[in-house]
């Protein structure tokens, strides 16, 4: 049966069309589950991150609650229920913290005798669960859902409750404040997160406590959250990502964590982000789209070219082949053809061409396959331009736009596409001063000018639709054998995005430095006032110095991590002084001994792998904070992965220009991990790790022009080895 497809060269040319177009087909579909995949993981390491953050604000915000009640249920006047004494404290301690909405205390029965906000009436407390385990157990809890204050408001709050006792043990009363969740409110608005993005926070019963943006007519405040939600937050992992759907329809991507007291006690509250999976999806949808669209057009037009080809073009040589053909026969060997073809009606020239000078068709046939190479390898590279997700432009000497990919037009507009000369239709402004670029300061001018290579350039453009975009744009010059100018690429990043995540960082280290930082410094004040008073005892004394010391401890920590991020972004310069390591390291064990993860663990401290000596010192001038926190994470770090009983050993070593500090822990790195143990976020087995530990460690040795390596090759052993230099230039001092 004679084949339809390939009766003619028409037909021929059709079907190989169609054939070319599958595989083009195929790697769309790849490309488009493979973008979809990563738009999956995308949104979710963005929910984790901003859920993390939340639950670590969380988390200091109740050791902040447990903090102050303890120290309020210590005062005398508290434990004698003297309401109008107690009640000018809370006051006090009010006006010094604007986080809790009010502080009460209340006696054994839940009758409030003392409030920092005034009350119209008396008043009595609703006794819950978190009271009674507060009075039963004499330990600081976390209250279950409650709607309003007990002055009226109809807020969402979170609850702290601490009792104290008398003399005799006994269970005099508690106290109490609460947090309103709505402060979070900031937080999630600047994490540049998908519209239809939800913040939910519930308690340990599946009570939803705050949802921002709120939804009263599908989650109000005070109801269960949907079964499909709660299962997932309530599972065994105490942090991970999810896809649920919200009661309110909407299928999203769930990132969630739970918050405990501490890790044997149940969760008392659960906080989680839910982005849109239609959002999260929508750029590889689009882009899979225009794909499409592309391939169709493409397609449609080798249709086209092929059906006339058949049609018109083939014809005239047909006859040409037919005379040349009767040349041949007749001697004529200086006669040309092409290559042979059994294509139906020219299969009888086809057998006669065969016959003649084979080394002469042979030679056609190697040109017409290079040619056809060629062709493919120009159809592969402009298929590659279009599809770089980066705008590429190509010029010649003169700056005239010999070609410009999608993603460029999309970036620049009409000022793209066929451009005389360098100064047609430009228009941008730098990003850092806002003035506006002249073209010959362009990159694309600067690399034709002979510059080599023009620095990168960030830029703000207007594009085709009046939309500012931040762009960042490097130019290539191209030269010849003789080193002459030929041409010029210029390659644009969009970094819209980028920036906007920049400065939402930049407004969260806002937050730190201003919301939380002011009100601890008032809060490490205070046990200093409270020191001259004249009736405290020397027990209330020391639980004040502990005070003292831990609100300062977090001062520092909250310093460290500041300007840890201003080494990241490269604006802190390096102002040494000397500190002795040993008497450092010292402090950082002490520090370290009281947290759960010291209990039953030792820090020894060595140099040359020797007991120390009773006057050792080693001094390096590096900046004290941000070593003090290098140390303190590594230490951690090993204290944790250590056994019950272990021994974190840290010898310190003198080795002339540079000091050696080896942190050496029983226990090892998993595989997983090793070659990735100091990038950011990379952690594990640890409930609540966030991955920086390690990675801060890193950027701070680098800072101070030293290194830090990872060192698993003896087993079941870790050692974490810096070095230092010496020899910076340091200020007289410590």
């Amino acid at each position: 049966m004679k084949n339809f497809f390939f009766s003619s060269l028409r037909n021929s040319l059709l079907t190989l069309v169609l054939l070319a177009v599958l595989p083009a087909l195929g790697v769309i579909l790849y490309s488009s589950l493979d973008n979809r995949a990563r738009a999956i993981r995308d949104a979710e390491g963005e929910a984790l991150r901003v859920v993390q953050f939340l639950a670590r604000e969380q988390q200091l915000i109740t050791m902040r609650a447990e903090q102050l009640l303890f120290l309020l249920s210590q005062m005398p006047q508290v434990k004698a229920l003297d309401g109008q004494a107690t009640s000018a404290i809370l006051r006090s301690m009010k006006r010094r913290s604007n986080v809790f909405a009010n502080i009460v205390a209340a006696d054994a029965q839940g009758n409030v005798f003392a409030s920092a906000l005034p009350l119209d009436q008396p008043m009595r407390l609703k006794r819950g669960r978190h009271f009674d385990e507060a009075l039963g157990g004499g330990e600081f809890t976390v209250g279950d859902f409650d709607f309003g204050l007990p002055e009226g408001s109809s807020e969402p709050l979170i609850r702290f409750v601490y009792p104290f006792h008398g003399t005799g043990g006994q269970a005099l009363g508690f106290l109490s404040t609460a947090l309103r969740p709505d402060r979070y409110e900031h937080i999630f608005k600047v994490s540049s997160l998908p519209p239809g993005s939800v913040l939910s926070i519930a308690d340990q019963d599946g009570t939803r406590i705050f949802r921002y943006p709120a939804a009263e007519g599908t989650s109000p405040h005070g109801q269960k959250l949907v079964v499909d939600l709660w299962n997932v937050l309530s599972g065994p992992s105490s942090l991970g990502t999810a896809n649920v759907t919200f009661a309110d329809g909407v299928k999203r991507l769930v990132a969630y964590t739970q918050l405990r007291l501490n890790p044997d006690l149940p969760p008392y509250l659960y906080i989680s982000v839910g982005i849109p999976e239609q959002q999260a999806l929508s750029r590889a949808i689009d882009t899979l789209h225009r794909d499409l669209l592309f391939l169709a057009g493409a397609a449609l037009l080798a249709i086209l070219v092929a059906w006339g080809v058949g049609g018109i073009v083939i014809s005239r040589p047909v006859e040409r082949l037919t005379g040349v053909a009767r040349r041949l026969g007749g001697g004529d060997l200086d006669a040309r053809s092409g290559a042979p073809e059994e294509f139906g009606e020219l299969a009888l020239l086809a057998k006669t061409l065969d016959d003649m000078a084979v080394a002469l068709s042979e030679d056609i046939s190697a040109r017409e396959e290079a040619e056809r190479e060629l062709r493919k390898n120009e159809a592969l590279l402009r298929m590659i331009m279009e599809a770089l997700p980066v705008g590429v432009w190509m010029s010649d000497k003169k700056g005239r736009i010999l070609y410009a990919n999608e993603a460029s037009r999309r970036i620049w507009g009409p000022a793209a596409d066929g451009a005389q000369s360098l100064g047609q239709g430009f228009q941008a402004w730098r990003h850092d001063t806002g003035a506006a670029l002249h073209p010959e300061e362009f990159v694309l001018a600067r690399a034709i000018a002979g510059q080599h290579p023009p620095p990168a350039q960030a830029l703000d453009v207007e594009g085709a639709n009046g939309e500012r975009k931040v762009v960042r744009c490097t130019a290539i010059p191209i030269h010849d054998e003789d080193g002459n100018l030929r041409a010029a690429i210029v390659v644009f990043e969009d970094i819209t995005e980028r920036t906007q995540r920049e400065q939402a960082r930049d407004s969260v280290e806002h937050i730190l430095r201003h919301d939380l930082r002011s009100p601890l410094v008032g809060f490490a004040s205070l046990p200093q006032l409270l020191l001259h008073h004249p009736n405290l005892t020397d027990e209330q004394r020391d639980w004040l110095k502990l005070l003292h010391a831990s609100a300062g401890k977090m001062l520092r920590m909250l310093d460290a991590y500041l300007k840890l991020s201003c080494i990241e972004r490269g604006s802190l310069a390096l102002e040494p002084v000397m500190v002795d390591l040993v008497s450092l390291l010292h402090v950082v064990r002490e520090d370290l001994v009281q947290l759960p993860q010291g209990k039953n663990k030792h820090v020894w401290v060595t140099m040359d792998d020797q007991p120390l000596p009773p006057d050792a010192k080693l001094a390096v001038p590096c900046e004290e904070t941000l070593c003090a926190s290098m140390l303190t994470n590594l230490v951690k770090n090993a204290l944790e992965a250590s056994p019950e009983g272990g021994i974190v050993t840290v010898d310190l070593q003198n080795l002339g220009e540079t000091v050696r500090i080896v942190v050496r822990n029983k226990g090892e790195v998993p595989d997983s991990i090793r070659e990735r143990f100091f990038e950011k976020f990379v952690t594990a087995g640890k409930a609540f790790g966030t991955g920086v530990g390690t990675y801060s460690a890193k950027r701070i040795a680098e800072f101070h022009g030293g290194s830090i390596t990872l060192d698993c090759s003896v087993p079941g052993q870790t050692s974490v080895t810096v070095l230092l230099p010496r020899t910076q230039s340091a200020k007289a001092g410590q």
